[in-house]
């Protein structure tokens, strides 16, 4: 009796929470895998039972495959401009001594800001006209390196990436500066009366001991640069001539657009799959080395 009253008392506790992600994950994830299996433009009252069509199709569009190479490098630029580059600025503030609460609100700032006022921000930024970029270079005399940044086919992804990083920075410089906070002090001590400098103790002790904090922030760039879709649809929708396009917007734009819901939900899925997949296999990665 005392066994099933505690199990019932935990389950008050988890049957909310529980209830919620039913309904708004595991639901619409199902419902998505059987829209898949159709031929359905999300109004017609029929649905064709079609099988597996729609993912062979999906695996021969050259648009998707365009669209997963982008959001590909879309996780390898994103791990090379953020997972180092916020770790050493969240060192560089933490040996701050005065107005460290400043760098650390002022840093963390852009994660406030939603996706869709990010772009609009950078829409501004990159504008070819009033944008402070070309401004600037103009003013430097390099006016023959200002372009339509988010008009030109080579820049266009570049530039919505760096702008996705910065309104990223503020999560992993949170995260990173609390890793920094649990490092034990006496190990750099000890390095200091090895002798040791500060590129050695960064590589030998920082980073050894911010392994748990590394592995949730590498994680999540490789999941947000895969989901990526409000800062690409706000700043270009996927244009110029695709080259900004990613699996989400083009899921989107076939389900919405092109009135065909059941090849978007089989992009989802091949997209969910995707992530599924590289994240489990990191996992694993860190698990054999650990």
């Amino acid at each position: 009796m005392k066994t099933l009253k505690r199990s019932g008392v935990v389950l008050s506790f988890v049957a909310p929470a529980l209830l919620l992600y039913c309904v708004f994950m595991i639901y619409p994830m199902i419902e998505a895998i059987r829209l898949s299996l159709f031929d359905w433009d999300g109004s017609s009252p029929d649905m064709n039972f079609i099988g597996l069509e729609n993912y062979i199709e999906t695996f021969q569009d050259k648009i998707f495959g365009l669209a997963l190479k982008h959001n590909l490098l879309w996780v390898v630029l994103d791990l090379i401009i953020i997972v180092i580059p916020v770790l050493i600025l969240a060192v560089l503030v933490g040996k701050v001594n005065k107005g460290k609460l400043f760098f650390r609100a002022g840093y963390y700032l852009p994660a406030v800001l939603s996706l869709p006022v990010v772009g609009v921000l950078w829409a501004k930024i990159y504008d070819p006209n009033i944008g402070p970029i070309n401004i600037f270079l103009k003013a430097i005399g390099l006016e023959s390196i200002s372009q339509i940044w988010l008009g030109n086919p080579w820049t266009v992804l570049p530039a919505i990436i760096i702008a996705g990083a910065w309104s990223g920075y503020g999560l992993y410089f949170i995260l990173f500066m609390a890793g920094l906070q649990s490092i034990d002090y006496s190990l750099y001590e000890a390095a200091d009366i090895d002798g040791a400098g500060p590129v050695r103790k960064f590589w030998s002790i920082t980073i050894p001991s911010l392994k748990n904090t590394m592995n949730i922030v590498i994680s999540m760039v490789i999941i947000w640069g895969l989901k990526s879709f409000a800062l690409i649809w706000t700043l270009t929708q996927g244009g110029p001539f695709y080259k900004s396009e990613v699996v989400a917007t083009y899921v989107y734009k076939s389900a919405f657009a092109m009135y065909d819901v059941s090849y978007g939900a089989a992009g989802s899925v091949i997209l969910a799959i995707i992530v599924i997949v590289l994240t489990v296999l990191f996992n694993s990665l860190r698990e054999g080395r650990d």
